[in-house]
């Protein structure tokens, strides 16, 4: 017969287990999702940087020109590199026709820019803008997910329908886009032509 004043429970060497057991998982788990959460950011940045590479596009089709962003379109092909404030207003500018507080651009940067009918080829979300040590959106500075700034898109300068991106073989596109490495960020180098 079974002592009905005597309780049940864990002794001290199954609970050492139990704990020894999601000691292991976890060790398993966690560089598993930092991983996978590494992979879904460059998913999305690829994503960002096709919607790019789909603006100039439909602006060379409704103008026959591609924009320059200020960059010099000599060569084969040239960079406009999203480092910087300056080139990244230019870039929203051009391709949404707002200025970084979202009002529409004027006459004036109309006819500068290129984009002479005001057509907004991209419409910018938060989640493209770099978020400074404050976590407050910089609306004139571009970021991937990983929040780094080293953005540059690579246009075709001869009409060719190659580009030449530094570093790597011609390819046969017109437009293109790629990522440089942020050590400090530690932020990785992706592109879509890979």
């Amino acid at each position: 017969m079974r002592d009905m004043n005597k309780k049940s429970a864990f002794t001290l060497i199954e609970l050492l287990m139990v704990i020894a057991i999601i000691g292991i998982l976890a060790g398993i788990l966690i560089p598993t999702v930092g991983a996978v959460k590494k992979q879904a950011n460059i998913a999305a940045s690829k994503s960002q940087l096709s919607n790019y590479v789909n603006a100039i596009s439909m602006f060379k089709s409704e103008y026959k020109f591609y924009p320059d962003f200020g960059a010099s379109a000599a060569g084969d092909s040239y960079t406009v590199s999203l480092n910087s404030p300056a080139t990244s207003t230019a870039f929203i500018k051009t391709l949404s026709a707002r200025t970084t507080t979202g009002a529409p651009i004027s006459a004036t940067d109309a006819k500068s820019l290129g984009n002479r009918r005001k057509i907004a080829f991209h419409s910018f979300s938060e989640s493209e803008f770099y978020l400074d040590d404050s976590d407050v959106v910089s609306t004139d500075q571009l970021a991937d997910r990983f929040n780094n700034i080293n953005i540059n898109i690579e246009i075709d300068g001869d009409g060719d329908g190659f580009v030449k991106p530094t570093g790597a073989d011609k390819i046969r596109t017109p437009i293109t886009a790629y990522v440089e490495i942020d050590e400090d960020l530690g932020a990785p180098d992706y592109t879509l032509w890979d």
